[in-house]
């Protein structure tokens, strides 16, 4: 009878540790997903963040230490069309490259023999979403994202 209610209480004693482990690799098993998340959002942030660095090297080269002289002639009355490809030339840094074109139009003659300068600098990853910035005479009016049609 004693060798009954022993093994009876070894049977009632595994119940609780058997559900006590289940619960436990439950537990564990959440907060390894959990981290496997967390691990994959900031290699995709890093992914992210790295991609971008690249419009913050060309901004720093081109926008803040912007060289007018190097700025090409328009062949068209104003700037030419984004979509010509053949305007393009290709800048690199950190195995990345950006296409850009960086323009100058020079306005017919006023009355007074005047004539002013303005300049588009616009670059791009894919050659349909383009970043560009618009000076007049030297002096930075506007900036932002534009996309290219035929």
């Amino acid at each position: 009878m004693t060798n009954i209610y022993l093994s009876g209480q070894r049977g009632w004693v595994s119940l609780p540790i058997i559900a006590l482990l289940l619960a436990l690799s439950t537990l564990s098993a959440h907060y390894q997903q959990g981290l496997q998340a967390g691990f994959k959002w900031r290699s995709q942030l890093n992914d992210v963040t790295e991609e971008q660095k690249i419009w913050t090297d060309f901004y720093q080269a081109w926008v803040v230490s912007a060289h007018f002289s190097a700025a090409q002639a328009s062949t068209c009355i104003g700037f030419c069309a984004l979509h010509e490809s053949r305007l393009e030339s290709i800048w690199q840094t950190r195995n990345q490259q950006l296409y850009y074109r960086w323009e100058r139009y020079t306005s017919a003659p006023d009355e007074m023999d005047n004539t002013q300068r303005s300049y588009r600098l616009c670059a791009t990853q894919n050659q349909q979403q383009y970043r560009c910035w618009w000076w007049h005479e030297h002096r930075l009016l506007a900036s932002g994202w534009v996309s290219a049609s035929d």
